[in-house]
């Protein structure tokens, strides 16, 4: 099964060609291959099982033809429709690196390295978000298994006899987030065993924000009907429009309250290191628990999540379990060796700190961060330019590095109803300009408007984007608005 050592050679040097050759090309090439179908790449892919070899050459040409030449082009300046960042260099070749090593980071015993570059990145990661210093936690696939991961503490915080016995018989938990909150902790929810029944949508103020007084009459309500308010989730850098909760306002309920604080920072957990946004993260030392990706905020290869909570032993006593096959941890045993498989919930775990870890030290922190200051004064840019035109509406404050905003021209005259005009208008608008390739923007709703929503997430982006962007929906809102 192994390669002699000119073909695995010839491989490498092949790989190393295509990924210099698709980064110092992306900028030049659309945001998405034209004429793209899933049933064209269906049939493109549709093959028989592979049985006898085929070769390197063979299956490199396919990879060109079939897969690289249909994918997304995330990196690309003008790809700005969801928070997927251009994947730095380095990090790149670290993943190449971390597969060859195949660290399987569960135990310390079949990990060792591994691991111990996981609890440094895990501390590094501490200190950029400005969270509590004794908090610990662990890197997962993204910010879905992260929140879910924190909000299972939570739950063991609440009932240390949930794992045991079960969630029957006793009063039911709620959930308190709001319409902005990522739709991963209803997923989380249900996977509790929570219900959607029980999560309570608070209201926002004009900002996007969590209101802390709804929270707070929400909380008291379901105390008096009987209910055991578990988690509070607040937001730093939603989704929909970068908008980030009063952390300091919603940790005085909670602790008033005595209800878990969670911070969903998976977008936006840096602020703390950026000095036009350290306010916005005023509060966080104090939560229970944080999320963040460093594949939204690094500019980290898929898949780098990280889950924090701010007593280590509680993920211990969520996950830890014997097992006579392997090395077993002692509860919070801080000098031992340190099994990552009892404070989640995988075993099987891919050295994803890796990539962090050296990628840190080839860039730095300072560059890195001066980068994303960059983008989020782009965005603040859009904005402004947005605000200054007749025929463009921003739907939200720009905080951090999303603009949610509409292309909004005079409707036909004796339309009967302009709103939803206008918001037919903005979803075709959304689906031609990906159609087009020039530029990649996604639609959401705010409140009841449908809107575009450009993220700043690629270093390559620059000030002339900007005209590129919004001479593309013009042109494209312009001939869909007259048909």
């Amino acid at each position: 099964m192994e390669l002699n050592p000119d073909d695995l050679q010839e491989l490498g040097e092949r790989v190393v060609a295509f990924i210099t050759r698709y980064l110092q090309t992306l900028s030049e090439q659309t945001t998405l291959p034209e004429g793209l179908t899933p049933q064209k790449l269906h049939g493109m892919l549709d093959e028989a099982l592979p049985r006898q070899p085929q070769g390197v050459d063979v299956a490199l040409q396919d990879f060109m033809a079939k897969v690289a030449a249909n994918s997304a082009r995330v990196g690309h300046p003008r790809f700005m429709g969801w928070i997927r960042p251009s994947p730095l260099g380095a990090a790149i070749y670290a993943e190449a690196l971390a597969a060859t090593l195949n660290q399987s980071v569960a135990v310390w015993d079949g990990a060792p390295s591994a691991t111990e570059v996981e609890l440094r990145v895990i501390e590094w990661l501490k200190e950029m978000s400005g969270y509590a210093p004794q908090s610990g936690g662990l890197l997962t696939s993204g910010g879905s298994m992260a929140n879910f991961i924190c909000l299972l503490a939570a739950r063991s915080a609440a009932d240390p006899q949930a794992r045991e016995q079960g969630l029957a018989g006793r009063p039911p938990f709620s959930l308190y987030l709001t319409e902005e909150t990522h739709y991963c902790v209803l997923k989380a929810a249900e996977m509790m065993g929570i219900g959607r029944r029980y999560v309570r949508f608070v209201q926002v103020d004009g900002a996007l924000r969590m209101d802390p007084s709804d929270l707070a009459k929400k909380v008291q309500a379901d105390r008096r009907a009987g209910l055991q308010p578990l988690a509070v989730v607040a937001t730093l850098g939603t989704v929909n429009s970068g908008a980030c909760d009063d952390l300091l306002a919603l940790g005085q309920v909670c602790r008033e309250q005595s209800v878990w604080l969670h911070v969903d920072g998976a977008y936006g957990g840096l602020a703390a290191m950026l000095p036009g946004k350290r306010s916005l993260a005023n509060g966080l030392a104090e939560a229970d628990s944080l999320v963040f990706d460093p594949h939204k905020g690094l500019f980290m290869p898929f898949e780098a999540g990280c889950a924090l909570v701010r007593e280590p032993c509680h993920l211990y006593e969520t996950f830890a379990v014997e097992a006579d096959y392997l090395p077993n941890t002692e509860p919070c045993d801080q000098d031992g060796p340190f099994h990552f498989r009892d404070y989640g919930p995988q075993l099987s775990r891919s050295f994803r700190a890796l990539k962090i870890y050296l990628a840190l030290k080839v860039y730095g922190v300072d560059a890195i961060t001066a980068e994303i200051a960059r983008l989020y004064d782009l965005a603040a840019e859009l904005g402004s330019r947005l605000q200054s035109t007749d025929d463009f509406e921003l739907l939200a404050p720009v905080t951090l590095g999303i603009v949610a905003f509409r292309y909004r021209p005079a409707p036909p005259p004796g339309e009967p109803n302009p709103a939803s005009w206008l918001n037919s208008l903005n979803s075709h608008i959304v689906a031609e300009v990906q159609r087009r390739g020039q530029v990649f923007v996604s639609g959401t709703r705010i409140r009841d408007g449908v809107a575009l929503r450009a993220s700043f997430v690629s270093f390559r982006t620059r000030l002339s984007d900007l005209d590129i962007l919004m001479d593309e929906i013009r042109l494209v809102g312009s001939s869909l608005g007259r048909s």
